[in-house]
């Protein structure tokens, strides 16, 4: 029976949230159907977690998605809706928990934004990353979704008309608050804290935040059980970077100095669905796989030196904006690991980027993504079903991870 919703707004963050529960041994079921139908689902299933694939979308969207989720898990009578957020609050932070407030009925929804494990804070209603105020990170220069404010109560009111308010201490009494109650934490101990007070008075059917507060629920809702086998994992990896996020290319290059092989796509292949269904794609896949046979590293990368100028400069020639940009680019690499696993890949697969995993999942046509467990903070290990075959799929948001993930994790496997 489900008993736990929880709805994201990208697939990285769908699974970094979800195998928070799993690993407590919860049964977690992810899925990008907006319309389940729970009578069709296992009833050994505890928690459902639906991608709503909201975070580029405009906010009136954004906001009618979630609405539609919300009200659809209430009227299924699910007791705990969780609205996973991203961790430096980029998307549609406001209007998605204002759908979710007014969808549940409820007075108010408890917004806990902190990720301490990860360094990113909430102080007096500021949110930090690394010490930096959000907007002033390297969050806040992204070209794709840049962090305007790092005042969340700001971030709230230029997407709803729904009142927010901070709550800087755990013990502070809010019982009169309604709308979006925004706390402050800066530490696990500060989370622990907000999660035992939230359970005392009664408040934990409505919560949101990202995976940091979400590794508390499994205690606060009483989901947990035995504790997941961990699959064999072989030491070989492929990694494929669809996000331009500093950190993700400085682990990349970090790789390549240490030995891994790293193979480019250039604007005009990348940008170019076409390209990756001919001979010259065949090309770079056959190469791919024989350096995944030869080394623990193999590093599929969509960008290449001069990027991503070089990128918008070939798509402005060609009328291509943003979105489409976004969109080819992960189209073509995920017919590139498609064609790998088809092969027969002998390595793990590890995608970068929650639009790069959300367009493999769907292109192939995977039903069924199962979060195993965290390799890593943030790190998810995942099994799908692939053409009746199990598959390993390791996955991170883009500013995960230190520089040395990659030859770090294959040295662990080996």
């Amino acid at each position: 029976m489900i008993k736990l919703l929880i709805i994201s707004d990208d697939f990285t963050g769908a699974l970094d949230t979800s195998v928070q529960l799993s690993a407590s041994g919860a049964t977690a079921y992810v899925t990008l159907d907006f319309n389940f139908n729970t009578s069709d689902l296992s009833p050994a299933i505890d928690v459902l977690v639906v991608d709503a694939e909201t975070r580029h979308l405009n906010q009136k969207d954004a906001y009618d998605a979630v609405f539609s989720i919300t009200e659809h898990a209430r009227k299924s009578g699910i007791p705990y809706i969780y609205k996973k957020t991203d961790s430096v609050l980029r998307g549609n932070i406001g209007a998605e928990l204002s759908a979710v407030l007014k969808a549940s009925g409820q007075k108010r929804i408890h917004f806990i934004p902190a990720y301490p494990q990860m360094a990113r804070i909430t102080k007096k209603g500021i949110h930090y990353a690394d010490g930096v105020p959000i907007d002033k990170s390297i969050f806040g220069k992204d070209p794709f979704e840049p962090v305007l404010y790092s005042d969340i109560t700001q971030i709230i009111r230029s997407q709803t008309d729904t009142t927010s308010s901070i709550i800087e201490d755990a013990g502070q009494d809010w019982r009169q608050e309604e709308g979006i109650l925004i706390h402050d934490s800066q530490t696990v101990d500060d989370l622990e804290l907000i999660a035992q007070k939230l359970k005392e008075k009664d408040e934990i059917y409505l919560l949101a935040g990202c995976a940091g507060f979400a590794a508390l629920l499994p205690k606060i809702t009483g989901l947990l059980g035995a504790k997941p086998k961990i699959p064999k994992i072989s030491p070989h990896l492929l990694i494929a970077c669809g996000s331009i996020h500093p950190v993700s290319l400085a682990q990349c290059s970090y790789a390549a100095r240490n030995g891994a092989p790293h193979y480019y796509l250039n604007p005009e292949e990348k940008l170019n669905p076409s390209w990756a269904e001919g001979e010259a794609a065949r090309g770079l896949v056959n190469q791919l796989f024989q350096s995944c046979e030869e080394s623990p590293v193999v590093i599929l990368n969509a960008n290449g030196s001069d990027e991503p100028e070089k990128t918008y400069a070939y798509a402005k020639e060609r009328g291509m904006g943003l979105s489409q940009i976004r969109a080819n680019v992960v189209t073509v690499m995920g017919q590139l690991i498609e064609g790998l696993i088809d092969r027969g890949l002998n390595a793990t697969v590890f995608l970068m980027g929650g639009d790069l995993l959300y367009q493999f999942v769907k292109q192939t046509g995977i039903k069924v993504i199962s979060p195993v467990c965290e390799v890593e903070q943030g790190v998810v290990l995942s099994e799908v079903l692939y053409k009746g075959k199990k598959v390993n799929i390791i996955s991170k948001s883009g500013g995960f991870g230190r520089e040395s993930l990659f030859m770090d994790l294959s040295e662990r496997f080996n």
